[in-house]
């Protein structure tokens, strides 16, 4: 299972929302960088059903924020503000505005 490091952004933004468990496996693998082996001896589960748990759990975080956007939105308000901070314009500026706006 390649490791996608966007979801600890995800995980920053949504992790309360999944129950204890899954968020658990989920930082142990991509935020401690456990093996699926180091992660079902420590939570005393098969290699197998950490993998599933944590494909479950990255699903969900992904749903989470297809329906929020909020991660996607962030993005688009620092990209706009460096924008703005490298070349202070009022088009910059309205950019920004607007961004801010759509929160």
């Amino acid at each position: 299972m390649p490791k996608d490091l966007s979801v600890v952004l995800l995980l920053d933004y949504y992790g309360g929302l999944l129950p204890e468990k899954q968020r658990r496996l989920v930082e142990y693998y991509y935020c401690d960088d456990l093996s699926l082996a180091e992660i079902s001896e420590t939570e005393d589960i098969t290699r197998q059903g950490a993998r599933d748990a944590i494909v479950r759990a990255v699903k969900k975080l992904n749903e989470f924020e297809s329906t929020v956007g909020f991660a996607k939105k962030i993005d688009t308000v620092k990209r706009r503000f460096e924008a703005y901070e490298n070349e202070p314009t009022d088009d910059n500026k309205a950019s920004l505005k607007e961004a801010i706006d759509e929160m």
